[in-house]
This record gives structure tokens, sequence and C-alpha cells, in this order.
């Protein structure tokens, strides 16, 4: 009977092979549907949240500075007021806006921060902010090309002063549901911007022409990296 039996041994291990081949072959494909699933799920929910930040516009509509001079003992007297316009052009998603700070960079120093309050948006609206004004007295002590840039500017009447909004954003959407918040930069760069009353401005730049203040469009991108929107 042993003998008998022992015949089919060969044929037994075939078939528990078989099976467990069968067996590896559809847990690795339940795994890697579930991988699938997990992976098409995190790439909806991303889009979710970036696609719209790319219709969250800014641009500064107006700016005026009327002070910027440095004394001889490294003391900048500086004031300028920025009139700044935020779009959501979003058609189904809100956006609010918090922990919104601004502030000014000029010949690689940034001077000291400006609060802006907090506010919501909805779909298709453009909101100006609460109008940023920078001035005050701070050390600003110039070496090598910084000196000689602004020696340049203050000969020409006009300055290249970059302004930057820091915020943290976060969607609401049509549903109700809220987004992440995210952490942004809008940076707005003003070059050649005149200095009001100045004997050496010139009516045509890059920034005024004729006089009038043309709008510009502000850069914006995740905080920790440059890749504008």
């Amino acid at each position: 009977m042993g003998d008998r039996c022992s015949c089919f041994d060969g044929w037994y291990d075939w078939g528990i092979d078989r099976y467990l081949d069968e067996c590896c072959l559809v847990v690795c494909l339940m795994f890697s549907c579930f991988f699938i699933l997990a992976g098409a799920i995190v790439c909806v929910i991303v889009l979710l949240d970036v696609i719209p930040f790319k219709n969250m516009k800014f641009y500064v509509n107006d700016a005026s500075l009327t002070q910027f001079y440095l004394t001889n003992d490294d003391i900048l007297h500086y004031n300028l007021a920025v009139n700044i316009s935020v779009r959501n052009s979003n058609k189904m998603e809100r956006v609010s806006y918090t922990d919104i700070r601004s502030e000014i960079n000029c010949y690689g120093k940034d001077l000291p921060s400006v609060s802006l309050p907090s506010f919501s948006q909805g779909t298709k609206n453009t909101t100006i902010l609460h109008h940023p004004v920078f001035h005050g007295q701070t050390s600003l002590k110039l070496r090598g090309s910084h000196l000689e840039d602004f020696n340049n500017d203050q000969r020409n009447g006009s300055y290249s002063i970059s302004v930057y909004l820091y915020f943290t954003t976060q969607l609401t959407f049509a549903g109700g549901g809220k987004g992440i918040q995210s952490h942004y930069i809008a940076h707005c760069a003003l070059s050649r911007l005149h200095l009001l009353n100045s004997s050496s401005t010139s009516l045509n730049s890059q920034t005024r022409i004729g006089g009038l203040f043309t709008t510009k469009r502000c850069k914006v991108f995740p905080n920790g990296d440059e890749n504008t929107y």
C-alpha cells in the first residue's frame, strides 16, 4: 500500500507548488491594486490642493516711494506705500489667507516686516489688501556692489525694491470640505521705482510711464520652492 501511494508523491508536490504559486500571484496582484489605488487617491488629493493655487494671482497696482535716503552713520530712512490686489480665479474653490506678513528687500537687506489682517475670498473674486506702508529707520551698512548700486540709483532718483508677502492659505471646496494648509510667498519686484519729488526723476521707466504706475504681477511660489506660478 505504501509503495502504491508513493507513486503519487511527485504529482502531490507539483500540485502544492502550483497552488502556492497561484496564491502568491493573487496576493501580489491584490497588493499591486492596493498601491495603485492609494497612489491615485494621493495624486487626486495633491491635484485638488495644488492646481487651484495656480489661479491665485497677486498684483501691485500702485506704489509710492516718498522717502529713501542713507545718512552718514548708515541709517536708512524710508517710506514706501503699496497697493496690492489678490485675485482668486477659481470657479469652485474659495481661499482663506492667514498669518500674512509683508516685508521689503533692498540692496541685500530685509527691512522690518508689516503684519496684515487675514481674509477670505469667494470664487472669481478680487480683494484689495489693507495698504501696506513701510516706513521708519533702520541700520543699513552697504559695502561693495550693494553700495555701488545704491549710489547709482540715488543719482538716477530711482530704486529697485522687492516686496515679499508671506502667508498661509487653505482651500474650501464646493462641497464644503477643506484642503490642507499651505504656506506661500508672493514676490513683487518693483524695478526702477522713482522717488517722488526727486529732481532726477525720469518719466519713462520700467515701473512708471508718463508718471503713471504700471501694474506689476507678482510671482507666487510655495515657501521654500522657487518654482513660480
